[in-house]
């Protein structure tokens, strides 16, 4: 590695920033919540110390060498097109939001206080609707939402092939293509620390490919106080609950209600 010179001014942004890195990579790690293993460990560092925000440019000769830049280099986006076809959901999708999951569940679960009708939260909802699923339905309750989910994909696949996007946008980026599922909240810029715990209390580390795929496998691997899931960019995990962080990796969270 070649070395590169800095200006006094540079020096002082650059010890600066790995103060206050430093600082918020210390803090992290003294949670209680933070698992010191390996890739804990890796993630945290990966967020903490990179180059993310620093602006890139060229210098120039002219005006005793100051440094200009030239024109900082911008990703193209484009807005996400009303018309597309809307992905499909899986059989435990379609029947949580049906009438006969999380909403049978909370009005079966209704509270009188102070002479007011109080519904059960909506994540404890969800949960107990996922045990319903998991622990009372058998294969032959599940057959018509599976058949509504092949339904669904069968039809999502014929809209697609009539489907044409409009070719005057800008490329896309994945993270635009995404939509916030039912039962979650989308946090753009940041984080869970921490792998949710599956059945046997191993934490589950596993990258999926896709958002759905994710939320698919919180409910077969029955994880343990999750809190959402995080997409880096290129996979999504499934994190425990905790308290959202804002993330240096530009890191999006679908966090559960």
């Amino acid at each position: 590695m070649s070395q590169i010179t800095f200006t006094p001014k540079q020096l002082t942004y650059l010890r600066d920033w790995f103060k206050q890195q430093s600082k918020q990579y210390v803090e992290a790690v003294m949670e209680d919540e933070f698992e010191a293993d390996e890739d804990n460990f890796g993630n945290l560092c990966g967020r903490m110390f990179n180059v993310d925000g620093f602006k890139e440019g060229e210098i120039s000769n002219m005006e005793t060498n100051r440094r200009e830049s030239i024109g900082e280099k911008k990703k193209k986006r484009k807005t996400k097109d009303p018309n597309a076809p809307k992905r499909p959901k899986s059989a435990y999708m379609c029947w949580l939001w049906s009438d006969e999951g999380v909403k049978k569940v909370k009005e079966e679960n209704m509270k009188e206080i102070d002479g007011k009708i109080v519904d059960i939260e909506h994540k404890k909802a969800v949960g107990e609707a996922s045990k319903i699923w998991n622990n009372q339905m058998t294969e032959q309750d599940k057959i018509p939402w599976v058949e509504e989910s092949n339904l669904s994909k069968q039809n999502y696949e014929k809209l697609m092939k009539d489907y044409n996007p409009n070719k005057k946008t800008e490329i896309e980026t994945e993270e635009e293509l995404i939509e916030c599922p039912d039962g979650y909240e989308i946090k753009k810029g940041m984080y869970l620390t921490g792998y949710a715990k599956i059945k046997d209390g191993k934490s589950d580390k596993t990258k999926y490919d896709s958002l759905q795929e994710a939320i698919d496998n919180t409910i077969e691997k029955q994880h343990e106080d999750i809190g959402g899931i995080v997409f880096d960019g290129t996979s999504y995990t499934i994190r425990k609950s905790g308290n959202p962080r804002e993330s240096t990796k530009n890191e999006t969270l679908f966090l559960k209600k």
